[in-house]
């Protein structure tokens, strides 16, 4: 419940010293979008410790709930492609490529409008099939839209339809990281501006090494 998770935060702030958190929904089957708990669950947080809270859902079908989900004190929104060739979204998350990438374009426009400049985000796995020049092409148009694309490396799972699927190759892996990381720079949107949440961690991607 959303009490639950106030305890649980302020637990984390006075015991392990967290300094922000992240917000999850997975992707419900609700027209919102998991926007409603999670505006309920930032609001319980908030009333009990000051702690900048990333929310991660998809878009939801109303653009207004943007504006209610930074009125419950989230400061953060990640949402999240993951793979930005259409061909692929279908082949590897059907439901998720039910929402089209253009959606998600008009939804992120909306929500920086909301959060501002690089307090919006998007994961992209590198490693599951797109190219380096297709994930460099929808970087630039998310970072002329102010959102901070943070590529992070497909790793496999055991026990996952793609436990044999192979990692990228660290090749691979910088000619993205390499000129996204100039890229980002050069927008103004550094990860260490981020208020919260997993590019402002950082911990599974390199990306904030190659920004200048």
């Amino acid at each position: 419940t959303p009490e639950q998770l106030a305890e649980v935060a302020r637990a984390a702030v006075l015991l392990d010293g967290v300094k922000h958190m992240v917000l999850t929904t997975g992707t419900p089957p609700t027209k919102d979008r998991g926007a409603q708990i999670l505006c309920e669950s930032a609001f319980a947080i908030k009333a009990a410790v000051d702690l900048p809270i990333q929310a991660q859902c998809e878009p939801p079908d109303d653009d207004k709930w943007f504006e209610r989900m930074r009125a419950s004190g989230i400061d953060t929104l990640g949402m999240h492609l993951e793979v930005v060739t259409p061909a692929l979204r279908e082949q590897i998350m059907p439901g998720k490529a039910s929402v089209p990438i253009s959606r998600y374009m008009e939804a992120f426009r909306a929500a920086v409008a909301v959060f501002g400049r690089g307090q919006v985000s998007t994961y992209i796995l590198a490693g599951l099939g797109d190219t380096a020049e297709a994930i460099l092409s929808i970087s630039r148009e998310l970072v002329d839209l102010g959102v901070y694309p943070f590529v992070v490396p497909f790793v496999p799972i055991s026990g996952t339809p793609l436990e044999d699927h192979p990692a990228p190759s660290p090749e691979f892996m910088k000619s993205v990281l390499q000129p996204l990381g100039a890229m980002v720079s050069a927008g103004g949107i550094r990860s260490a501006d981020i208020k919260a949440g997993c590019g402002k961690c950082g911990a599974c991607s390199s990306l904030s090494s190659y920004e200048v």
